[in-house]
């Protein structure tokens, strides 16, 4: 079995990707919470500030609040779509790499079947640690060099034999947060 979006967010590549989606997850957060409080804000003055208020006052305010409310969902519902957007050119290519070293040790090891862990409703019911192969797939993925990275400049090799260009990135030790899934900003 494999933890597949672990797999995906723990190699070298997902970890970079991770940390790109997270901020621009706050990002728009940050945008949204100013919004917020400027109808929060203005909510209050309207409150606390009833009696003092003139009636085009209050008429304005109420309108800026539905304003505010009816940007907010706006810029939220465009957060979530450009967000899943974001998300699928992030890691739509470090996850083919992920199931093309899934396939690769599957066949190396004459599995029939692989199970994604990952899932909440994965229907296993038990496993052995022996059992899970996500750290071996980690290590297949951070050892191969991707495509669209430029090779590393050749430098004279040591006497005694050459060494790889670019040696695998140890396996992480703590798991990345999950930044796979659609946020909720």
């Amino acid at each position: 079995m494999v933890d597949f979006e672990r797999a995906v967010t723990g190699t070298a590549e997902g970890k970079k990707a991770a940390e790109q989606f997270n901020g621009e997850i706050q990002k728009r957060q940050t945008a949204m919470q100013a919004k917020n409080k400027e109808g929060q804000d203005l909510q209050t003055k309207l409150q606390t500030q009833d009696k003092v208020l003139s009636d085009s006052q209050k008429a304005e305010y109420t309108k800026r609040i539905e304003t505010l409310q009816t940007e907010l969902t706006r810029d939220n519902e465009d957060a979530q779509r450009e967000l899943g957007d974001i998300q699928q050119k992030l890691f739509s290519p470090i996850a083919e790499r992920v199931k093309q070293a899934i396939d690769s040790y599957a066949a190396e090891n004459g599995y029939g079947l692989v199970l994604d862990s990952s899932s909440q409703y994965n229907n296993i019911m038990f496993s052995s640690e022996i059992a899970d192969i996500t750290t071996e797939i980690i290590r297949r993925v951070d050892s191969t060099v991707p495509k669209t990275t430029a090779p590393a400049p050749r430098t004279s090799a040591p006497a005694g034999g050459a060494r790889p260009a670019n040696p695998p990135s140890a396996t992480p030790k703590a798991p990345v947060p999950d930044a796979t899934k659609k946020p909720n900003p």
